[in-house]
């Protein structure tokens, strides 16, 4: 369980990243009413949408906005409340052996092929010396190192998890060379996972993203509230991270409702 004084800095971060981003996407929309090249009013220089009625053209461009912007701000707000539990890095650097990415290659191969399902033994028990090896450095979404289990957790995060299936194997074959590069200068655990910020099929319910399943081992995974668990070290992460956030929504709605105003009404 989470101590009263972790619940306390968890619930502050949750209400600093909703007010910081309410404040910013409101004063970006609001700003660009009389901009004719805004994020909403480009949507009217199609020919074909503008045909359509205004409400229409309105919510199609404040959705798409809204998704991607809204993805971020779950990961910036996952990024700090980790830093109180984890070291916090965005880059993995050092060497990697030709073998090893030559193995990576056969393994994704293999599960594209569905040859074979992905599981952790396929690269934590492959070892070569390192006879030969080449400087690579990788951005990453994120890598936390947990001292108390000498662990590093190499992550790739997406709000809902939608991948197509070159997007998939791309991502794979990214935490599989940060897993070697990693492995190739350190003792410690080294762990991949795939998140997600919520399951697009409902909290409780089983997630099925098989796009994702084919390159991803089933331990590999972090869906919805088993990610926020993970990054709060704690069963009660997911509940204590979204009761904040019921608690503080109310200042996005009211942005929501500002930009709503100032291009309807």
């Amino acid at each position: 369980m989470l101590s009263q004084t972790e619940t306390k800095r968890i619930e502050s971060i949750v209400r600093s990243h909703l007010n910081s981003f309410a404040i910013g996407f409101k004063g970006r929309h609001t700003g660009e009413v009389d901009n004719p090249e805004g994020a909403i009013n480009l949507k009217k220089q199609n020919v074909f949408m503008n045909a359509l009625p205004n409400e229409l053209i309105y919510y199609s461009a404040l959705v798409r906005s809204f998704d991607s912007s809204f993805g971020n701000l779950l990961e910036r707000m996952a990024l700090e409340i980790a830093r109180e539990y984890y070291e916090v890095s965005q880059e993995v650097t050092g060497q990697i052996n030709p073998r090893q990415i030559d193995h990576i290659n056969d393994m994704l191969t293999s599960y594209k092929n569905r040859i074979t399902t992905p599981k952790t033994e396929h690269y934590q028990d492959y070892n070569v010396e390192a006879f030969s090896t080449k400087y690579a450095t990788h951005a990453s979404d994120h890598v936390f190192f947990d001292k108390l289990s000498n662990t590093y957790h190499i992550i790739e995060l997406k709000a809902g998890g939608d991948l197509d299936i070159k997007k998939a194997e791309v991502e794979k074959r990214a935490l599989l060379e940060q897993y070697f590069i990693l492995k190739n200068k350190t003792t410690a655990d080294v762990k991949l996972h795939f998140a997600t910020a919520y399951n697009k099929f409902g909290e409780g319910k089983g997630w099925a993203q098989e796009r994702v399943q084919r390159f991803f081992a089933q331990s590999e995974l972090l869906i919805g509230r088993a990610f926020w668990d993970f990054v709060c070290k704690s069963e009660n992460g997911f509940n204590t991270v979204i009761k904040a956030y019921n608690e503080n929504v109310q200042v996005l709605i009211e942005a929501l409702n500002e930009i709503r105003e100032a291009y309807l009404i």
